[in-house]
């Protein structure tokens, strides 16, 4: 849930009723609204209002653009792509923010103690040595693989393999693939 770090000055975005949700989502998306709260109801019906506007905001402002440039980098065949998406949640605030953008960062480069968004608990540490190794090899080769994680195959249109980076990572084909599709819609990504 990306969007929820970008919303610092709007509280109330954490504690939408039905309405407030459907006004906000109505906002971005407009007449396709509620057939994406339906879709994103649908796949987490746990999910309370805010859930449902954050993870729809954070597909509309990031997962579904990171997924068409991921796509065309990958058509044009000049170099191999990796995909990732980050689910560790944070669990500051009372893990309110879940997982906001730019999270990875401190786990990127290691540095997991002196943000304090990470809780810097053994968990956090333990995901950063791991995400941290793989940032290098990357840096290094253009190849994210190493031993602390599974094998990350490069990403395809047709595969979508995606490293879903959690205290337990693993690779998932299109883990976002009912959300795509809708998103990729909604915004006329083609």
């Amino acid at each position: 849930m990306e969007w929820t770090g970008l919303v610092n000055n709007d509280a109330a975005a954490f504690h939408l009723d039905e309405d407030g949700m459907q006004e906000r989502v109505k906002e971005l998306l407009g007449d396709k609204s509620m057939d994406m709260i339906d879709l994103y109801r649908k796949i987490t019906p746990s999910a309370t209002p805010s859930d449902i506007f954050f993870l729809i905001a954070s597909d509309y402002n990031y997962g579904a653009p990171t997924m068409k440039i991921a796509e065309r980098r990958a058509a044009l065949g000049k170099t191999p792509v990796y995909l990732y998406y980050f689910t560790w949640e944070t669990p500051v605030q009372g893990g309110l923010l879940k997982s906001p953008h730019n999270l990875e960062i401190p786990f990127a480069f290691d540095n997991i103690l002196t943000v304090k968004l990470t809780g810097g608990g053994p968990e956090a540490m333990s995901l950063a040595d791991k995400v941290s190794d793989t940032w290098i090899a990357f840096a290094r080769t253009g190849n994210p693989n190493t031993p602390k994680l599974p094998h990350w195959p490069e990403f395809t249109a047709k595969d979508r393999a995606t490293m879903v980076i959690d205290n337990t990572s693993k690779v998932v084909s299109d883990p976002l693939r009912e959300q795509r599709i809708a998103m990729f819609s909604a915004l006329n990504l083609t």
